[in-house]
């Protein structure tokens, strides 16, 4: 559904935006304008369960975006996007993850707001001035609720509470939320093209502030705050799955708890000017 949306609002802005253009190819934009635009791109986790920087779980990933330059140098910038999140212990070559032999998948949906910092001078329509490098951060907020199959089944994760969460007066763990923010930081490239028309390509890291990104972070609970039999004792110890002795005794290590998890957005994208305080022929 979510992604429908997206589509007729990026077919319906284009549409209005191809009908109404703010400034001829002989004007360039003043140093304060504003754009609004569209990318696609991918999404890769990197976490507990994917601690070789593998790119096998590689997703898709779209979004919309408001961009307001400030100056030549600076510029500000909101967006939604989404992407969707996956690995797997079975993937890797380390022998402690094919023994534990954890998955998940999810799909995230953020709302950003970032800081673009201009390496060149940057104006739209002026060929002087039509390529920059640039880095960006800022911070966000994303709404993610990992799963996992079993036996032909989805299950979500978090409602299980696989370390604990669900019996916090005896585990002291209380569950996560599925909301969360993060701190996207990464490079990337503007060049106008033609007319309202800009191109640009970027890498951004999100830092993310939780571990729970995968549904792993601490260790193992005993098996009767999960109930035993159950579909969460099941998910928090699939070791047995994986053809080795069970692993999951109390107190050893299901995650790492030190670092948090994280995912690489990678994304190209056009803007069009949609708002210009001040066109400027260039002399």
């Amino acid at each position: 559904m979510f992604v429908k949306k997206m589509k007729w609002i990026g077919v319906l802005m284009l549409t209005l935006l191809l009908s109404n253009s703010s400034f001829a190819q002989s004007n360039y934009a003043s140093a304060q304008h504003s754009e609004v635009g569209l990318w696609l791109g991918s999404g890769t986790y990197f976490g507990d369960l994917n601690r070789d920087f593998s790119f096998k779980k590689t997703k898709p990933a779209l979004g919309l975006l408001y961009r307001f330059h400030y100056n030549e140098y600076v510029s500000l910038k909101a967006g939604i996007g989404m992407t969707w999140l996956a690995h797997a212990d079975s993937l890797s070559d380390n022998p402690f993850q094919k023994a534990r032999n954890l998955s998940f998948k999810t799909s995230l949906i953020e709302a950003s707001g970032q800081i673009d910092l201009h390496f060149n001078k940057f104006r739209p329509g002026d060929p002087k001035h039509a390529f920059t490098p640039y880095l960006t951060i800022g911070l966000s907020a994303f709404y993610f609720n990992p799963k996992a199959e079993f036996e032909g089944e989805t299950y979500n994760l978090q409602a299980l509470g696989t370390e604990g969460q669900q019996n916090s007066d005896f585990s002291g763990r209380k569950p996560y939320r599925k909301i969360q923010m993060a701190i996207p930081i990464g490079v990337g490239i503007k060049q106008w093209m033609n007319g309202n028309w800009t191109f640009f390509f970027e890498v951004t890291y999100r830092n993310a502030l939780t571990d729970y990104l995968d549904d792993v972070s601490l260790t193992y609970v005993d098996p009767f705050l999960l109930g035993d039999g159950t579909i969460a004792a099941a998910l928090a110890d699939r070791s047995l799955e994986a053809g080795n002795v069970r692993i999951g005794e109390a107190g050893r290590q299901r995650g790492d708890s030190v670092t948090n998890d994280g995912y690489l957005m990678v994304n190209a994208g056009i803007t069009f000017v949609i708002f210009n305080r001040k066109c400027i022929t260039p002399r």
